[in-house]
């Protein structure tokens, strides 16, 4: 007998000396949002750097973005935080004289300073 596989649409199969794997390609919302986070989390990292601080200073965090970014920024705000080090996050309502950076050709203004 002879059996094929056929992945449904949105699906990736791949099959190796017997065992198969499939996996749901299909982008949510959450994982676009969560995606959309660690895109700003590695921003962020770059702006401490560029600032010149140490890896270990905390940082005061301010940052403006519009829907959907300000939103997976909001949904994700501890985590964020706890990776850069961030003691405060501040969301400015309003766009600022910031550092102006683009995720997924959305703009993202952050402005990074040691504590």
């Amino acid at each position: 007998m002879i059996i094929s596989e056929r992945p449904r649409a949105g699906w990736s199969v791949a099959n190796d000396q017997g065992d198969t794997i499939a996996l749901d390609l299909r982008l949510t919302p959450e994982l676009l949002r969560a995606g959309m986070a660690r895109d700003a989390i590695r921003l962020i990292q770059e702006a401490r750097k560029a600032a010149g601080l140490e890896v270990t200073d905390r940082i005061r965090l301010q940052w403006s973005a519009p829907e959907p970014l300000a939103e997976a920024l909001t949904a994700y705000a501890e985590m964020i935080a706890d990776e850069v080090l961030a003691i405060e996050v501040v969301q400015e309502r309003h766009p600022f004289q910031a550092a102006s950076v683009h995720i997924e050709d959305v703009d993202l203004r952050l402005e990074v300073s040691r504590v």
